[in-house]
């Protein structure tokens, strides 16, 4: 009884335990994977501009249908308050080059995630999978699934959260003293 006990407590130990996904008010995982050029991308990097992070897969048609869409969203809102961060998950090198190639004038950061320990790390377990980061780093919402109707959603929260920084700042800057002449 004592071995089985033994044996149990040792396998039950050596089995890893599922990260839990970051909460809203969380400081999410950090590391992003590469990017095209091989350089590691890191959300520390981007604190101070609102960011999504997606998390995709060639296979997944509804991602498909969102990337162009926050490409759009990210032209259009300019690099100074956003960035779009699309971390694929363990897609083959041909998959991931095909998908990439046809997105090759997009402005999103795209990253690999070749063993899916980064999505794991976020908890994902669908795709695609759709985090909001604020300007301080912290999660403001996730968004699983994709659909013409809660894309609009996404867009609403993103355009807030947006909005909060570009507030913040600006009051900032009404705030701090005229240089007297």
């Amino acid at each position: 009884m004592a071995a089985l006990l033994l044996v149990s407590a040792w396998a039950s130990a050596a089995t890893p335990v599922p990260a839990a996904a970051p909460s809203v008010g969380d400081i999410p995982p950090q590391v992003l994977g590469m990017d095209r050029n091989g350089d590691p991308v890191d959300l520390g990097q981007l604190r101070g501009k609102v960011v999504v992070v997606t998390f995709w897969a060639s296979w997944c048609g509804y991602c498909r249908k969102e990337l162009p869409a926050l490409n759009a969203m990210q032209s259009a809102t300019g690099p100074d308050y956003f960035r779009v961060v699309a971390v694929n998950v363990q897609d083959g090198n041909d998959e991931y080059r095909a998908i990439v190639r046809k997105m090759r004038d997009y402005t999103l950061t795209f990253t690999r995630d070749r063993s899916g320990g980064i999505a794991e790390s976020y908890g994902v377990k669908s795709y695609p999978n759709l985090w909001i980061i604020d300007p301080e780093g912290r999660v403001a919402a996730r968004h699983i699934g994709y659909g013409e109707d809660s894309f609009k959603e996404i867009v609403d929260e993103i355009s807030r959260v947006v909005q909060v920084e570009v507030d913040r700042l600006n009051t900032a800057s009404a705030s701090k003293p005229a240089a007297s002449g």
